[in-house]
């Protein structure tokens, strides 16, 4: 049975042998097993590393509000959000109240009135303590990723971030068919190779574009 790509695969097989320099019909079951691990591992470690999921999907989760205009959400971007509702009233908030078009990309509802803070008091002088989480909101957030990509849904997921998963897949790859494990530098006469198993500096640097500080 041949390994699938995972749920929250950030690029393709035919992608990753393309950049490999293998025609994508050319169908090697061992050789397409191990690009298609290492797909799944390179896309596990960027959302390990951002603390993100990325797939698009739809999310019902609970905010505490900090009495500002932002509320920030845990996943973004945000592409649509079906409703925000005050748990401790049961009330739906008019979508007119709010808007995400502006500043969804990086997660925010934005309230002109702010989005009131409620928490637990106590103490002789009843002072907040804790934040109270009782606003819901059921939202869509990510990204269209390529493998579920169609013609009236194309891919969104950005390039830099499919980028880093075809270096790692052919790093890793190239080390296994040569069998340089463990191998940074070496070279006879006019030939060389250098393979680096670290995480190069620019991965780790788009990686930074996409973590929430």
């Amino acid at each position: 049975m041949s390994v699938a790509l995972a749920d929250n695969a950030l690029t393709t097989l035919e992608t990753v042998k393309t950049m490999l320099g293998i025609e994508p019909d050319d169908v090697d079951p061992q050789r397409d097993d191990v690009l298609t691990n290492l797909i799944n591992y390179a896309s596990a470690w960027i959302e390990s590393m951002t603390g993100r999921i990325f797939k698009q999907q739809t999310y019902v989760q609970r905010y505490a509000a900090a009495g500002a205009q932002e509320l920030v959400l845990k996943q973004w971007p945000v592409t649509d959000v079906e409703y925000v509702k005050d748990t401790t009233s049961g009330q739906i908030i008019p979508d007119t109240d709010y808007e995400y078009t502006e500043d969804g990309r990086i997660g925010v509802i934005y309230k002109d009135d702010g989005w009131t803070f409620q928490g637990y008091t106590g103490g002789l002088s009843y002072d907040y303590l804790l934040a109270s989480r009782y606003l819901e909101v059921k939202y869509t957030a990510g990204y269209v990723l390529p493998k579920d990509a169609t013609e009236d849904n194309p891919c969104t997921l950005p390039a830099d971030l499919q980028g880093i998963v075809w270096g790692i897949a052919q790093q890793e790859f190239s080390i296994m068919e040569n069998g340089a494990e463990g191998l940074s530098a070496f070279s006879i006469s006019d030939v060389s190779w250098t393979f680096d198993k670290e995480p190069r500096q620019s991965w780790l640097d788009i990686i930074g574009y996409y973590t929430r500080l």
